[in-house]
This record gives C-alpha cells, structure tokens and sequence, in this order.
C-alpha cells in the first residue's frame, strides 16, 4: 500500500500540467500585435524616429535580401532608404498572427501577412509586393528583432517595367 501511495503521488506530481488559460497566454500577442500595427502606421506616415523608438538598442534585422542578421543602425538606414525612393506607402490587408516557442505554444512573438503599395519617386511606378514578417518582444513589450521576406527583386522589377513603358511611347 505504501508503494501504491508513492506511486500516485509522484503521478499527481508529474502528471498535473501547467493550466495557464489559452486566453492568458496569448496576451502578449495581442498587446504586441497592436504594437506592431501602430509600428507599420508610423512607417507609413513617414515617423521613422517614433517607429524606432519601439526596437530595443540591441535588436537584430533579418531583410529580405539577405540571410545575415543586421543591427538596428542597419535597420534604421534601409527604412530612410526606402522612404527617400519612395512614397505613398499603404500597408493593406494586414493579418497578424501569434508566433509560437518549439512547443507550438504562444511565445509573445507576432507573425505579421499583408501587401504593401507605394510610389517610386523618380518614376512614378506605382509598386505592389506581397509580405511576411516575424517580429519578437522582449517583456516590457519592445521589438528585439524582426526578419522579413518578400520580393525586394520584383519591386523593382516594376519600375524597370514602368520605365520601358515610358520609353516605347
């Protein structure tokens, strides 16, 4: 009988799951979610100071074109770039999603779907690209990284499109 005590006790102890309600645990998404968003408003509108200010010192930038891992300073000189170049930026159809740790639980981490439109300026092409991003959240809910994909090639592949055009007529 003692056996049997033991026994189910240590069950009872190594059984019991952690019964965090799903609800909890996707909090930080949303709170992250909504700080994402407000992110791609400010990139639109052209607040590259504000935007930012919502990355830690330390982050690291995965783009698009490369697999290495850049620095903040990096990241922050691509988004002047882009704005220079460009303008009319419209980020639609946005979908944010929970990221997930390697137990497919909700990790605070945002996986963000959408398409993003702007104007080249020297052209005049108007420009679409499909994209997805990844960005990760320290606990006091700033940004310590972001990886992107989408295609930086055919952007351009639009304008050079548009500058034919012109050219043929």
């Amino acid at each position: 009988m003692k056996y049997l005590m033991f026994i189910m006790t240590l069950a009872i102890m190594f059984g019991c799951k952690d019964t965090i309600n799903p609800v909890d645990k996707l909090a930080g998404f949303k709170k992250n979610a909504e700080s994402a968003d407000k992110a791609y408003n400010l990139f639109e509108k052209g607040n590259l100071e504000d935007m930012s200010a919502m990355w830690t010192d330390d982050m690291f930038w995965s783009p698009a074109n490369t697999n290495d891992s850049l620095s903040k300073k990096e990241w922050v000189m691509a988004m002047k770039t882009w704005h220079n170049d460009f303008e009319n930026f419209k980020f639609g159809d946005r979908q944010y999603y929970p990221g997930v740790d390697t137990n497919f639980d909700a990790n605070g981490s945002v996986r963000v779907y959408g398409t993003w439109n702007s104007t080249h300026k020297e052209s005049g092409s108007p420009t679409e690209t499909k994209y997805y991003a990844v960005i990760e959240y320290d606990e006091s809910g700033k940004a310590t990284g972001t990886m992107e994909w989408f295609d930086l090639g055919g952007v351009f592949d639009q304008i050079i499109e548009v500058e034919k055009n012109i050219e043929n007529e």
